[in-house]
């Protein structure tokens, strides 16, 4: 269950928007299922202001959900390219702000600034964009114009867009967490029983780099063969490669484990019965599977790159290891042998709810767009 303080509602309607066409969902409660952790985030700001979410599927309504208005449309691919009824629909909800959805639509956006009949501050937030290419390069730097700030997890992250002169000032890119979990600690006495339990969640692709994990791991189990990794995916082009070198590294296959496929909701006791999740991602935008772990209390171990800096205070809790490195990661497992698990999760936890908690991204969004 979700608990958020309660504050007296300011006098501000906020506007999510999406430009993203989904298809295949023609229920808005299953949509909003799926997207959970997205709508935790937007009943934790609804405290805050007046907050309404447009979303693309194959239906058309609006649904209103703890508190939030949530208002569907079923557009084509060239009513999103010309996306004229889009932006009606969105100026006649009266926004003061609003908040678009990834860095990838400044076509869009500058329709959007067109069709806004009043003076609304727009926002965009990152979700794990790289720069863009030409011609979009060129939109996006007339679409910055328009756009009054920018959410990335980690500054570093949105330092790249400025040196490419996407977004024109640093002073724009405002440090706020992606997305939150509202997973939550459970099995708190038995903390001790798990701490030979890790854990790492990810697509086995080259970005999220499981074969450095596996590595890493058939080395850390000489020194502590009692330990045991769960590598829990879905989809990716490697698991036939991380097969052959389980294999070749002649590992007990109960000491690693892959597991396929695991409902989201159950991911909650995954977590629960780790010590440690492990992260050996190349680039992520925030990094929602290690955000998960951590609400949960379980300790990061995880590669030193931006988003992984920000969510671990640049290593003050957790491990942090250079992507790709195989010996890092090996000392960072060695390392986690000597923590007090209860210390070390007692500041995990404190870190998540100040800082990658739906409480805490909502109070910084909301001073950001307050202060514009």
């Amino acid at each position: 269950m979700r608990h958020y303080k309660v504050y007296a509602p300011m006098n501000m309607r906020i506007v999510n928007l999406t430009y993203a066409l989904i298809r295949g969902y023609n229920k808005p409660e299953s949509w909003l299922k799926r997207l959970d952790f997205y709508t935790a985030q937007l009943e934790a700001l609804r405290p805050f202001a007046e907050t309404k979410s447009i979303h693309l599927i194959d239906y058309e309504g609006i649904l209103v959900k703890h508190d939030v208005e949530y208002h569907f449309l079923k557009l084509t691919k060239w009513q999103l390219l010309f996306p004229v009824r889009l932006h009606r629909y969105v100026d006649n909800l009266k926004p003061d702000v609003v908040v678009i959805q990834g860095l990838i639509f400044p076509w869009q956006v500058l329709w959007l600034t067109f069709h806004l009949k009043r003076k609304v501050k727009l926002v965009a937030v990152h979700h794990a964009e790289r720069p863009l290419r030409f011609p979009k390069s060129l939109l996006q730097k007339v679409a910055d114009r328009f756009i009054h700030a920018y959410f990335f997890a980690a500054v570093d992250l949105g330092k790249r867009w400025v040196d490419k002169g996407q977004i024109s000032s640093l002073n724009k890119i405002h440090e706020i967490m992606e997305v939150s979990s509202f997973f939550y600690p459970t099995n708190v006495n038995d903390l001790l029983q798990r701490r030979n339990n890790y854990l790492w969640v990810g697509r086995l692709d080259d970005n999220k780099d499981p074969a450095t994990l596996v590595k890493a791991f058939a080395r850390f189990l000489q020194d502590e063969p009692s330990a045991t990794l769960k590598i829990v995916y879905r989809a990716g082009n490697h698991r036939d490669d991380i097969e052959r070198l389980l294999t070749s590294l002649e590992i007990d296959r109960k000491q690693i484990v892959l597991i396929e496929n695991v409902d989201h909701d159950e991911m909650l006791h995954w977590y629960n019965d780790a010590a440690f999740v492990i992260s050996t991602s190349h680039y992520e935008g925030s990094g929602a599977a290690v955000c998960e772990g951590m609400a949960c209390g379980c300790i990061p171990i995880v590669t030193n790159i931006p988003s992984f800096r920000m969510m671990t205070q640049s290593g003050k809790v957790g491990f942090l290891f250079a992507p790709g490195d195989v010996n890092g990661l090996h000392q960072a497992l060695r390392s986690s042998r000597q923590v007090s698990l209860l210390d070390e999760r007692k500041k995990v936890l404190t870190q998540f709810q100040e800082n990658l908690s739906c409480d805490a991204i909502s109070k910084k969004m909301f001073q950001v767009i307050s202060e514009m």
